[in-house]
């Protein structure tokens, strides 16, 4: 009797642990790294082509990372992909033709800071879990332009299984662009990022909003009701902005500062166009409970409903498709004591009702 309870309760506790394990698991990892993968092996000029969006987003962090001046001599970017801050760190941002003088001061001051930020890195580390990507462009020019040392490391964002990761208090910054919306416990990940920084180290992140490819959803929504009476996860979940704040504090990070930008890419002649674009750059659906076909009926009926809800005519009657990419950025910093602390409650000295 005592090794059939024991045996019971093993059990027992072995399913508990399972359950809380896979409370997290909205995600199919493996199916994410074979879709982040094959494109990059198959066909890598197609996909350096489809990562308009991940260089766009790249400039935007570098502008970030210009406002900050301290030295960051150790560096992780963390879910590096094939490595957009690098390539977009290295090269020169040409000043577009017919631009106006705002755009082309704007312009030299990007080219500026990427020169300044160069300096203050000596040691980059590319952390991503996809070979084929990271090392992807391993032999492109840019790679020697880059004056510090770069290491890349092959290993899970989510389980954090590298030997670059397993030391706490090492990098002065950790750097994320469009990585994080693939992690299954986001809370977990954040909290070891906390965790591997110096005190008063920079965390800095991007990833996408709820609001990402609405246009999609909506429309792959509204088909799949009109032609099968139901709906099935086409689109991943995402995060909202309004949980990154309660996410970074619950992680440790202190004064933070989160916005968001919606960035519209738009051309594109029909939802399959949309739908190559996404696969090409590995964001396709990876939901655990994802249908495994599209039916052809319903696609057809989300290209047209796409059209008359979203679609952009032009003077000659050309109607395209817009998508919307709403980017989240994040900075948060890791507590030290030789932050800035707020005074005690109750301390203040003047009224607000004299100042206003």
């Amino acid at each position: 009797m005592y090794r059939l309870y024991g045996a019971r309760r093993c059990l027992a506790t072995s399913a508990e642990s399972q359950a809380r394990q896979s409370q997290f698991n909205v995600f199919d990892r493996r199916a994410k790294l074979v879709q982040r993968s094959r494109i990059a092996q198959l066909n890598p000029q197609l996909s350096r082509k489809k990562e308009y969006l991940r260089d766009e987003v790249a400039l935007k962090t570098i502008e970030r990372l210009a406002f900050i001046t301290r030295d960051f001599t150790k560096v992780l970017d963390f879910g590096s992909h094939s490595g957009n801050l690098l390539k977009n760190l290295t090269i020169k941002t040409e000043i577009p033709v017919g631009a106006d003088y705002a755009e082309t001061e704007i312009t030299k001051q990007l080219n500026n800071d990427k020169l300044v930020i160069q300096d203050k890195i000596k040691q980059l580390y590319m952390l991503d879990s996809s070979k084929e990507l990271l090392y992807r462009d391993i032999d492109e020019p840019f790679n020697k332009q880059f004056k510090g040392e770069v290491i890349r490391c092959v290993g899970d964002e989510e389980s954090f299984n590298h030997t670059c990761l397993e030391q706490s208090d090492q990098y002065d910054a950790v750097i994320s662009n469009l990585s994080l919306h693939w992690i299954n416990d986001l809370p977990g990940t954040l909290a070891n990022i906390n965790r591997i920084l110096k005190p008063d180290g920079l965390f800095m992140g991007t990833l996408f909003g709820g609001d990402t490819l609405y246009e999609l959803r909506t429309s792959l929504q509204l088909a799949e009701m009109e032609r099968k009476g139901g709906i099935s996860p086409r689109v991943s979940p995402l995060v909202n902005v309004n949980d990154i704040g309660t996410l970074l504090n619950r992680a440790g990070f202190s004064m933070l500062t989160i916005d968001a930008e919606d960035v519209v890419v738009g051309g594109f002649p029909d939802i399959v166009s949309v739908c190559e674009d996404l696969q090409a750059m590995g964001e396709q659906n990876a939901v655990l409970s994802r249908a495994n076909t599209l039916p052809r009926d319903v696609l057809l009926a989300a290209n047209e409903i796409y059209k008359s809800l979203h679609g952009e005519t032009d003077d000659k009657g050309v109607t395209t498709l817009p998508v919307t990419f709403n980017i989240i950025f994040m900075i948060g910093w890791k507590k030290s004591d030789s932050q800035p602390q707020p005074l005690a409650r109750g301390s203040g000295q003047v009224s607000l009702k004299d100042v206003l």
